[in-house]
Order: structure tokens, then sequence, then C-alpha cells
């Protein structure tokens, strides 16, 4: 402990002086400690993980109490928004990303995962020095870190079935997702109804320890749950920390927990180092830069499309995408689960923590030159494409200008069709990532039980069709909500020509409105074919058009049926 504290500590100090977030510190200690000193042995890592273990269930119980549901509530739907729009591409991204760097699907599902969030702490740190933002949009901004931790545990509550063995055949992930989804649902459902009101009960009638204590038995108790079931001990301690978040006495709690929860945290960060040798960080310096850029890339371009979408000014959205890239504590917690349970090999995880390292030591450089980066973009940067730039952000805001013209109704039925349409596209990138996973597996399932006549390609074939059937209807409800929304849109043009507001565009209106005459079953499956054309598998160009036509005809066969009953 001597060590591991006068290490850990000395380090810190020396981060801090230059600027640098203390976790990189704790990691640097972890890798001393591993490599440059005679008494690291495996009892020491024994009680390191066991220590660890202790950080990350308490700061995991930390973010969890950060997330005030009322104040999400009040202020939080812009930054959901942002969210919303961003982690999924970053999880598509990562997955192409990691697909194209040679891994399997899980592992690129998981690179996904580990890239998606952004540092709380070190953005915090980073916005605290700069006067560019206002104070309003640097709350927007850590608002934002949160609610992508959020992200990040319901991403973990998927996939930590998947790294500690769970089979990957159709049973076996049906069963998780239903396990996933009873545990948090009735975690969460029946902590707020009593939780809350048994902890406020406590702190009214009894000292303070006792508060502390039955809240930190929660805390792990719940923890120790999600991992009987399967699960990550931090989801069980994170929805422990937003149930608490509820109680009147939250932030004494919170404060009284502080002090171990940065103590036992520098542990998790120093047993990251102790699984680093220096030697993987240099040799993999070549993968450490391509894992940062594609996470610059992705990270800044995803953020500066929502904030585009949120209709914020360019230049804003520039600084607030360049803030938040630096990877977040969840990319060491999902890289040290992957590596432990073998999904990563040590090359690869020694390249994500390092990427991770760059990331917050490059986030302080970046933020201090965004404006002289923002104008060289705009200096240097031919003028067609400013032009194109700033004829889009036009047509943005005057498409916000139009929709103030509807009705509070009409704008009601928007957002609740806009919502509903993001959760349909979000179920078909989950469906997808399913299928990829278990398509081999349950076709060969299949071959086995059929006559030996019966091809692998076509038991493939018929895995596809059913994908097909499944993103129906999905597909269908995805349709009807794209032409509501279309319908809005031609009827705030109407009105802003209507009130001298708008210009007549005869051709995009004509367009437009031709688009609303298709049949939408056309829509449906032409996505549909599209969906399964270019997600990851063994069936050639002329075995995705059997699949589409047999599709059709089952399809137009419920549909015949379905009137012929209705007759």
């Amino acid at each position: 402990m001597a060590m591991l504290l006068l290490i850990g500590g000395a380090c810190a100090v020396v981060f801090k002086r230059l600027k640098m977030p203390a976790a990189i510190g704790y990691i640097v200690s972890g890798i001393i400690l591993s490599n440059y000193w005679s008494g690291e042995s495996a009892d020491t890592e024994m009680i390191v993980g066991f220590l660890a273990d202790l950080g990350l269930v308490l700061m995991m119980f930390c973010i969890g109490m950060e997330l005030n549901l009322k104040k999400l509530r009040k202020m939080g739907t812009f930054a959901m928004m942002v969210v919303m729009i961003q982690v999924p591409i970053m999880l598509t991204g990562g997955f192409i990303g990691g697909s194209l760097l040679g891994l399997d699907a899980l592992q690129s599902i998981i690179f996904g995962a580990i890239i998606s969030g952004s540092s709380t702490a070190v953005v915090t740190i980073v916005l605290a020095e700069q006067e560019r933002i206002s104070h309003a949009d640097v709350e927007t901004l850590i608002f934002i870190t949160v609610i992508e931790d959020v992200a990040q545990v319901l991403i973990m509550s998927a996939v930590s079935p998947l790294m500690t063995g769970t089979d990957m055949d159709i049973t076996g992930i049906i069963w998780m997702l239903i396990t996933v989804i009873i545990f948090m649902v009735m975690a969460i459902g029946l902590g707020l109804m009593f939780i809350p009101r048994f902890l406020d009960y406590i702190s009214d009638r009894f000292s303070t320890e006792a508060l502390l204590i039955l809240s930190l038995g929660l805390c792990f108790g719940l923890a120790y749950i999600s991992v009987y079931i399967g699960m990550s001990m931090a989801i069980g301690a994170f929805l422990m920390g937003v149930i608490v978040s509820q109680s009147k006495q939250h932030k004494r709690i919170e404060h009284d927990i502080e002090p171990m929860k940065d103590v036992f945290m520098m542990m998790f960060f120093v047993s990251i180092g102790l699984l680093i040798k220096p030697s993987d960080i240099i040799n993999n310096i070549g993968l450490i830069l391509i894992i940062y850029a594609i996470y610059f890339v992705l990270k800044g371009g995803s953020v500066l499309i929502a904030y585009f979408v949120g209709n914020k000014p360019l230049r804003l959205s520039f600084y607030c995408s360049i803030s938040l890239i630096a990877m977040g504590e969840f990319a060491f917690i999902i890289s040290k689960e992957a590596f432990v349970h073998n999904i990563i090999d040590a090359n690869f995880y020694a390249a994500v923590i390092g990427a991770a390292l760059v990331s917050m030591i490059a986030l302080p450089l970046f933020n201090r030159k965004v404006e002289a980066i923002a104008d060289a973009f705009q200096v240097h940067t031919p003028q067609p494409i400013v032009n194109g730039f700033m004829k889009i952000a036009q047509t943005r805001s005057n498409f916000y200008s139009k929709l103030a013209l509807a009705t509070k109704e009409t704008m009601a039925n928007f957002r609740s069709r806009l919502a509903s349409l993001y959760v349909t596209l979000v179920l078909v990138v989950i469906i997808q990532i399913v299928f990829v996973l278990i398509t081999p597996g349950f076709a060969d399932f299949i071959n086995a039980h059929t006559p030996e006549s019966i091809s692998l390609y076509v038991t493939t074939s018929l895995v596809l069709l059913i994908n097909f059937m499944v993103l129906v209807p999905i597909l269908r409800l995805t349709v009807l909500n794209m032409m509501y929304l279309l319908r809005v849109f031609l009827d705030s043009e109407r009105k802003a020509i209507a009130a001298g507001t708008g210009k007549p565009r005869p051709t995009l209106d004509r367009f437009l409105r031709f688009i609303m005459t298709v049949n939408n079953w056309f829509f449906i499956v032409l996505f549909d074919f599209t969906i399964l054309f270019f997600t990851p598998n063994k069936i050639d160009i002329l075995g995705h058009i059997l699949v589409a036509v047999a599709g059709i005809a089952i399809i137009a066969f419920m549909e015949i049926w379905a009137y012929l009953r209705r007759s």
C-alpha cells in the first residue's frame, strides 16, 4: 500500500503539474510497479486487482449519483439528442473500423463500445480553463458526458454476457437480452419505489455513519447481483447510484464516499497499468495512432453533426466537438473486461490504452488552439466548400423557422414521430448486429438437422430470409414516420410561402410530393434489401435478390390473406 500510494501520488502530482489528468499518472505508476519494481509479485497483482474492483464499484456508484433524473427532465433534452445521434454513429463507425482492422464481429462491437464515450473528468478539467464557451454550454457538454456514461452502461449490459462466455446461438442471445431487460427494469423500478424513502428515513433518525454504510451496502449488493446473473459489477453499482441520487441526502452520501472513491479509483487505474508492458506500447505505436485517428474523426464528426442538427452555430458546434475528444473511463473498463476474458489480445489492449492516453494528453493542446484551428479551416478551405456549408446552415435555419409555424399539437406529434423514427433505426442496427453474430451458428444448426442435399449456402439464405422478415414491421413503422415528417415539412413550407417568409421551390416540392405518392411497401422492400446487402454475410448478389423476391412473395401472401379476412 505504501508503494502504491506513494508512487501513484507522485505520478499524479507530476502529471497535474503538466496540466494532464491524474488518471494518466496512475496508469504510469502501474506500469512502473509492474515492470521496474522488484517487489511486484502475484500477491501484489491479486491485492491490486481486489482494490481495483472496489474502485470500479465506487466510481460507477458516484457516476450514477451524478445522473439526477429531475435535472435530466429539466435540461437534458438537447444533451440527450446529441448522445442519441452521436453514440450510434460511434458504434457503427467503430464496428466498421474494427472490421477494417481485422477484428471479428464481437471484437468490432467491443471496439465500438470502447470508443463511444468521452471522459467526464478530463472534459471538466479542460473546460474549466477556457473562456470561449459560455457556462451554459459547458454545463451541457458535461451533461452530455454523463448521459454517454448511461449509454455505455446499456452497451455493457448487452455485451458483458457475451464477454463472459454466453453461447452465441439465437437462444442464448434472446435469453441474455431478456435477462438484462428484466434485471434493469426491476432494479430501477423497485429501487426507485423503496430505496430513496428508506435512506431518507435512516438519515432522519440515525447517524450519518449508518446512512453511509447502508448506502455502500446497497451499492455492493446490487453489484454482486449483477455479477451473479452474468453482467459486469459496474452495471449494478451504476444503477444503485442512479437510485440513490433520488434520495434527499444523496449529496451528503456522495461527499462522504468521495475520499474512498479517489483512493480506490487510483487502484483501478494502477491495475490497468499493471497489465501493460512499455514494449507493447512501443511495438504498437502505429495501431495506437490509427485507433486515435478513428476516434478523433468519429467523435468530432458525430458531435459536430449532432450540434448542427440541434440548430447550434457552426463555430460553437466545432468548439464543442473538439472539447469532447478524450476517451472516457469506460474505454478502460470495457477494454480491461474484454482483455481479462480473452476477447482482445495484449497488443490490442495496449493499443487501446495508448490511444486513450494520447486522447487525454492531446485534448488540452487542441483546446488551447481550437480558435486558431477553426480560423485555419475557414481560411484554407476552398470557397465552394465554404459556400456549400453556409448554404446547408441556411437551409437548416430556414427549416427550423418554418417548423415554428406549425401548431403545438403538430409539433408534439412531430417530436414523438421523430423519437419513434430514432428508436426504429436503433432497433434495426441492434437486430443486424445480433444476426451478424448468430447467422453462422444458426445456419450450421439448420444444416445439421436437414437432409444432406441441402447445402450450407441454402440454410444461410434461409437465415437471411428470416432476417428480412424480422426487419419488415420495424421498417414499415420507419417509413410511416418518415412520411409523416415529410408531410409536416411540406405543410410548413406551404405556410411559410403564404406568410411571405419562404420562397417557392417547385422542383423540390414536386419531387417530395412524388415520393409521398409512392406505395410505402416499395420503400420498405428497398430499405430491407439495402440493409441486408451491406450487412456482412456469405451470400452473393443473386442470393440477395432471391431472398428479396421470397420476402416480397411472403409479404404479398400475408397482405392478400389479411384483405380476405377483412372482406
